[in-house]
């Protein structure tokens, strides 16, 4: 192997996972890491299948590195009412009331919030010059101020950049690996944003708008009706996931875009392509080594490999993105490769719900930019700095010279 596989923590691993997970993938592609306490899955075909097994339970209290939040707060509620620890009846439950809030109407709707969002964050980088860092000016308010208008939740009066860090700082916690104090942080900020939108709930109940909360409000009836605890912690997850994801990922598009002017000019000849660029970073370079891990709730065989009932396990999704088997030429950034097969939303049951309005948004954020990146546009590398959260690696800024 070209580095000795010892554990995913690895710093070397959690900058570039791709050198060992290739070499996994042929050597060993279901390994024990005896630090993480894990099996970690690294085929495509293998880690596909454990994401849409319901021999895997994804509630993360059974892991070996939980850390039970102070009873009866809302961190605990998380892991009582949110459909990402769920398994089963109670997820179908769940992900049934919630799809109410992603009808056709809504999904339009959505769509021209999206627009008018982006629209306000790229007009006033059209014609700019000098260094910008566009995680500071775009990628970074533009998720939060989104899905503030979809749910229907105003940013404080005052403090939009408050509200835009508790979303963050909730989604830090669930991290793979996340070390004590962003689970700290994590649990703080989902205090504070679970009391405000429970506040608001009771608004909607009394004067309903046309937003996703109204939306979940007056569609949540019948025998798997939500109770309000529930309702809140699925908008407090909607919150945190469409804030933190989609920053990265708008991030990583212009990045990588940056990074391979071919590409770039391909792009601006056939915007057509829009779509599938965002895809394609979703597939070449968005998470790290690991996953959210899985435990197996009876004996059963992966690759060949037995893995006992109790035992973790971590799909590769990342190292399954670049299987060799599945995308031709797979280290290479192609905007026009066929990605239909990445797997970066998960499959089978648990596939990702807002995964249409994260790749909505991801659109709309690359053609925004499209408006306002010049010709001569460049990655200022020496500035760019990173930051690492458990098993994630993520740019802190993105400097660019408009010229």
């Amino acid at each position: 192997m070209t580095k000795q596989f010892t554990t995913i923590l690895d710093p070397d691993v959690v900058r570039d996972p791709h050198p060992v997970l290739t070499e996994l993938r042929s050597s060993a592609p279901v390994v024990w890491d005896a630090q993480v306490e894990t099996w970690l899955v690294t085929r495509h075909q293998d880690v596909k299948s454990v994401l849409a097994d319901p021999r895997f339970s994804r509630d993360r209290r059974l892991t070996k590195f939980y850390t039970p939040p102070e009873p009866g707060t809302w961190a605990a509620h998380h892991d009582e009412y949110t459909m990402n620890v769920a398994d089963d009846a109670q997820h179908r439950r769940w992900r049934k009331q919630l799809s109410a809030g992603f009808t056709p109407r809504a999904v339009r709707r959505m769509e021209e919030q999206v627009r008018a969002v982006v629209s306000q964050f790229a007009s006033p980088l059209i014609g700019r010059s000098g260094t910008v860092d566009l995680v500071e000016s775009f990628t970074n308010p533009i998720p939060n101020t989104v899905i503030s208008r979809i749910t229907g939740i105003p940013p404080y009066p005052g403090e939009e950049d408050r509200f835009r860090q508790l979303g963050q700082d909730v989604i830090r916690q669930f991290f793979p690996m996340a070390d004590a104090e962003n689970k700290r942080r994590g649990e703080q900020a989902m205090e504070e944003l679970a009391e405000w939108i429970g506040k608001l709930a009771d608004e909607r109940r009394q004067e309903p708008r046309d937003d996703l909360l109204s939306d979940l409000i007056l569609g949540n009836q019948g025998e798997d009706a939500m109770s309000n605890s529930e309702i809140i912690m699925q908008i407090v997850v909607l919150v945190a996931a469409g804030s933190e994801t989609t920053t990265l990922g708008g991030t990583h598009t212009i990045r990588l875009l940056l990074e391979h002017p071919d590409q770039l000019a391909r792009l601006r000849a056939d915007p057509s392509l829009t779509r599938n660029a965002v895809r394609e970073m979703l597939r070449f370079d968005f998470g790290g080594a690991g996953s959210m891990p899985l435990i197996a709730m009876e004996d059963l065989e992966i690759g060949g490999v037995t893995i006992r009932q109790g035992d973790m396990v971590m799909g590769s999704v990342a190292s399954a993105n670049r299987d060799e088997t599945v995308f031709d030429a797979p280290d290479q950034f192609d905007i026009t490769r066929d990605t239909r097969e990445i797997l970066t939303f998960g499959s089978g049951t648990h596939y990702c719900l807002g995964a249409n309005l994260a790749l909505q948004e991801l659109d709309c954020m690359l053609e925004g930019a499209l408006e306002f990146l010049p010709e001569g546009a460049r990655l200022v590398d020496d500035e760019l700095e990173w930051e690492s959260i458990g098993l994630m690696r993520r740019p802190v800024n993105l400097p660019v010279d408009f010229g």
